[in-house]
């Protein structure tokens, strides 16, 4: 329940409270309410009291809306009732003046309603009388009384404010219109009330405007204070007030306000350069008033506001901080910004992301070439950035030390003398402890800097005599005073300071640890068999009982292959082992060709009879044999679909390899291969072969499952209903624990660990996408992401974010204890396996379709509307043909509408309402009206020439009459002009002009999401 302490009746009356006509009845009682530190109720809760209480009264009184009664006429009981608004008024008065007529605290307030009831009471105790507004500009200001100068002066500027604040500010929640019981709050108008007050006001704005452009010649006017109402008391008869009692206040304080104010007005209207005329007479004023020390009793510009109107109409005034003067040098092409910024480095006023900015922007600008800027100046911003962040303790960027060597002389002098700079003023020792582990880092990263350092004794003389020594700077001798450096003492050698002493080609000849480390390194770095033969013969040389393959520990052979090379004889056992290494790093440099020709050598080597038995040969040969086939797999599905690789023979040699699972021979396959085999041969669309594998082998379980589920595909045409091998191997994934768990087949799995950079098994999430994610065929791929979509749906259980995708039929509806799984892990896996089969099929709408709806789902709402407009882009041919509906439907639209909503983009969110079948013109009026109040982020009006739709268009000119926003009116206007959108048109125009304007503005939207 609201309580009103000025209201009887509403709470049980204490000895505290205070009550409305305690006010009249005790004239000082107001005056100590307000000395209070924190009155309650407060100065503006009390004028509200007051004139609401005052409405109250007069309503009370017939004809009291039509006719003013004299409290002199009337009626005894009449004269009375009117006597008592009056009183109630004139307390108002008096707290307006005890805020010193404050126009920003009274907007923020105050409801509108209440502001006008406040300035025409006001109006009314001044003038004696009422007079209509506006016959206001028929009145001699220059000859009137003091107080008639300054309510009507007031009321002007209060109109023009007025209708400011109420059109920029953000709307009130609408109100009913009807009289609903109990609603007595002041504070809410009803929308109609408040549009009209507002439509009365603009009709008067032209007369303001032009009364308070004539002040000039008029004198200032008095201020009146708490002492100038009197109040009346049961013994008044007349309406007096002591208009002597007045604050004088100077033509200048009086004219710059208004200036301020008519500036603002104009600045609104988008009148420019009127707006700037009043903004530089205000601005003169105001610097003149501050210069002089004034105490300001009538003007209350907020001075940031005053510094943003000021930067916005491009006024130069004699003193403004170094943030202004910035974004003035930034507008003039970088005009003098090296001396703001040096002035910054002593101030340190501007924040460093601005400096940052401005450091980007010069380098965006100089790469692009858009406008020619001295050659030097992106290095002195960089410099004087670099010494700002020094000051500020904030760390730096490691490039800028290249940058110096490359500017070479120029470069350092530029560095000192912005140290220099900074010294020159005075600085906390903290900020010279900072400038000196700049010093420190400069001379180690380039050590000619020591010389120009050495030339300027300010800077010496922030080190000690130990620091100058450390740094072979010049030091003094031992009869000067300390901290004073002579400048004949010594440099160090220029040979000393370079780390290139001209000796390319080191002879280590006399030393043999040396020469062997030497010829390691040059092993480590070589990738020619051949050399590596030579290499291996030296050092074998050089050291006999060493094992070579040792030296490098990132060599590392899979535990079969490591076993049987270590068999080797030393020589081929070092040779076999790196050759094998070497080959396995030139894979994942994606040097395949290299990779084979390393391979093919190893089995040049192992052929029976050089040097080893025929077993062990044998076995060297099969796995060797298989690694190739490992690389040729690896670089078909890399380079896939264009890998230049024979699809025959590929698929006869990992079926070779697969049976031999079956022939028992001793020497099998790593199951990293038979893994990468079967999944090749789903690639290679062999799913019939693979499903008819033995289960009993788990090592590629999932592989098989997979190929089940496409031969069911290829063979019932997607009809099939249920298929859950592949389902019950990827569900316990994303289980509530990661343990070891059993296949469907029984069997438990297995870890690879005959594969050093193998994950494992597709137990693991880890596993399972280094599985899914070396899926190519589309079919293939199309059935992991509908089982991984039908997961996701199942997992949420939210019918309207539901995934649609081909054949998700194919997989169970239910899950049992779904709560206990990771619905977040399927949504991640299935984004990255939609982004990983799009780099391999990037036309595919459907999956860029099911990315996107993925992206809403997820509260991704840019993203996801940059995958809409890929879809668009794709059906359309870059929109030169109609969005077919197919492809393009209500559903897509309506979730490109949410996103644009939540990227605060409304006006695009209103033009996409037309794409719909069935136009949504409530979406389209309240995105447009929330353009204005919730900062909206998009181009406005920039897409009024893409709307077709007539209905929107009144919309619009309706809203920016309204608002006042003329120059946006008149562009509506003008579009809903244009002869291709006459609703008299017949079919055909219409929908041609509709469709050039969607193309465009899909266009438009492309730009800046897709670019």
């Amino acid at each position: 329940m609201d309580v009103d302490l000025l209201r009887p009746g509403t709470v049980p009356i204490s000895p505290d409270t205070i009550l409305w006509f305690e006010f009249l009845l005790n004239p000082s009682l107001l005056e100590k309410h307000l000395a209070k530190t924190k009155p309650e109720p407060s100065a503006t809760d009390l004028i509200v009291s007051f004139l609401s209480i005052a409405s109250e009264k007069k309503d009370e009184e017939t004809g009291a809306a039509t006719e003013p009664v004299d409290i002199t006429k009337g009626e005894e009981n009449g004269t009375k009732r009117n006597r008592k608004s009056l009183a109630l008024k004139i307390l108002a008065l008096k707290v307006a003046a005890f805020l010193k007529w404050d126009l920003s605290i009274l907007e923020s307030k105050l409801p509108l309603t209440m502001q006008q009831t406040l300035l025409q009471s006001l109006l009314f105790i001044c003038l004696d009388c009422d007079m209509d507004v506006s016959r206001h500009s028929e009145l001699n200001l220059s000859s009137s009384p003091c107080q008639v100068v300054f309510a009507v002066v007031l009321y002007h500027r209060w109109v023009l404010r007025a209708i400011m604040h109420n059109r920029i500010s953000i709307r009130q929640t609408r109100l009913p219109n009807v009289s609903i019981p109990g609603l007595q709050d002041p504070g809410n108008i009803a929308i109609n009330v408040l549009e009209d007050i507002l439509r009365r006001l603009e009709t008067q704005a032209p007369n303001s405007v032009e009364l308070l452009s004539s002040q000039e010649s008029v004198p200032p006017p008095s201020v009146p204070v708490f002492e100038t109402f009197i109040g009346l008391t049961e013994d008044s008869l007349h309406v007096k007030q002591d208009w002597d009692k007045g604050i004088k206040i100077s033509s200048q304080e009086f004219l710059c306000q208004i200036h301020f104010d008519l500036a603002s007005y104009l600045l609104f209207r988008e009148q420019n350069e009127s707006a700037r005329e009043s903004m530089q007479k205000a601005a003169t004023l105001y610097e003149h008033l501050k210069s002089s020390n004034t105490q300001f009793s009538y003007c209350s510009i907020n001075e940031e506001t005053f510094n943003g109107y000021c930067q916005a109409l491009e006024l130069t005034t004699s003193k403004r901080d170094l943030l202004s003067q910035l974004q003035h040098s930034i507008h003039n092409q970088y005009t003098g910004i090296v001396t703001i910024l040096q002035q910054d480095n002593i101030h340190l006023q501007i924040p460093q992301m601005y400096r940052d900015i401005l450091e980007f922007d010069i380098q965006g600008a100089v790469t692009s070439g858009k406008f020619t800027v001295a050659r030097d100046l992106l290095f002195q911003v960089q410099t004087l950035n670099l010494v700002c962040r020094t000051l500020k303790g904030l760390p730096n960027y490691t490039t800028y030390w290249q940058k110096l060597h490359q500017s070479k002389v120029k470069g350092a002098d530029i560095l000192v003398n912005a140290i220099l700079a900074v010294i020159s003023s005075s600085i906390d020792d903290q900020r010279k402890q900072r400038l000196k582990q700049l010093i420190f880092l400069g001379i180690v990263e380039y050590s000619p800097l020591r010389e120009w350092i050495a030339k300027h004794k300010e800077i010496k003389e922030l080190f000690t005599f130990e620091e100058l020594t450390k740094m072979n700077l010049p030091v003094i001798k031992s009869e000067q005073c300390p901290g004073e450096i002579t400048e004949d003492s010594s440099d160090v050698p220029d040979l000393l300071l370079s780390a290139d002493w001209g000796h390319n080609n080191l002879d280590f000849a006399g030393d043999s640890r040396l020469e062997s480390g030497a010829l390691e390194q040059q092993l480590i770095r070589s990738y020619d068999h051949q050399e590596v033969h030579k290499l291996l013969i030296k050092l074998g040389s050089l050291n006999p009982g060493k094992v070579l393959w040792k030296i490098n520990n990132k060599w590392e052979l899979p535990i079969p292959l490591q076993g049987v090379v270590t068999s080797l004889p030393r020589f081929l056992q070092d040779y076999c082992y790196i050759l094998l290494a070497k080959a396995r790093e030139l894979t994942a440099m994606k040097d395949f060709v290299g990779a084979q020709q390393f391979l093919s050598t190893v089995e040049k080597e192992a052929k029976p009879g050089n040097q080893f038995s025929n077993i062990l040969s044998y076995k060297l040969l099969r796995l060797v044999g298989w690694e190739t086939l490992l690389v040729q797999i690896t670089h078909f599905h890399t380079e896939w679909p264009s890998s230049g690789i024979n699809t025959e023979q590929l698929i006869a040699g990992c079926k070779q390899c697969l049976s031999t699972l079956k022939s028992g021979d001793n020497v099998i396959p790593r199951l990293e291969i038979l893994e990468q085999c079967a999944l090749c041969l789903l690639n290679l669309g062999q799913w019939e072969y693979l499903s008819l594998l033995e289960k009993r082998w788990n090592y590629f379980e999932l592989a098989t499952a997979l190929a089940s589920a496409c031969f069911d595909v290829a063979r019932f045409k997607g009809n099939k209903k249920v298929c859950k091998d592949a389902w019950d191997i990827v569900l316990p994934v994303f289980g509530p624990s990661q343990q070891q768990k059993r296949s469907s087949s029984g069997a438990a799995s297995i870890m690879h660990r005959d594969s050093p950079t193998h994950c494992g098994s597709v137990t693991t999430r880890a596993g399972l996408y280094q599985v899914l994610a070396t899926l190519r065929d589309p079919i293939a791929l199309a059935v992991a992401i509908s089982l991984l979509a039908r997961l996701n749906n199942v997992l949420r259980d939210e019918p309207t974010f539901e995934l649609n995708v081909e054949y998700t039929g194919l997989w169970p509806a239910t899950v049992s204890n779904a709560n206990s799984y990771y619905a977040r892990a399927v949504s991640e896996m299935l984004g990255q396996l939609l982004a990983l089969s799009l780099r391999f099929h990037p036309t595919n709408t459907s999956w860029l379709k099911l990315l996107a709806d993925l992206n809403f789902v997820m509260g991704h709402y840019a993203a996801s509307l940059k995958c809409y407009l890929e879809v668009a882009v794709l059906v359309s041919d870059f929109f030169s043909q109609p969005l077919p509906r197919g492809v393009m439907d209500d559903h897509v639209y309506r979730r490109m509408i949410k996103c644009c909503t939540n990227l605060q983009c409304h006006t695009q969110a209103a033009v996409l309402c037309q794409f719909l079948e069935e136009i949504d013109y409530s979406t389209a009026f309240k995105s447009l009206g929330d353009s204005k109040s919730s900062g909206s982020c998009d181009a406005m009006d920039a897409y009024y020439n893409c709307i077709w739709d007539t209905t929107i268009l009144e919309y619009l000119v309706h809203l920016h009459s309204k608002r006042g926003e003329t120059h946006r009116k008149q562009q509506a206007i003008k579009v809903i002009g244009l002869l291709e959108l006459n609703a008299s048109n017949n079919e055909e125009i219409q929908r041609e002009a509709a469709n050039v304007r969607k193309a465009r503005f899909m266009r438009a939207m492309a730009r800046q999401y897709l670019s």
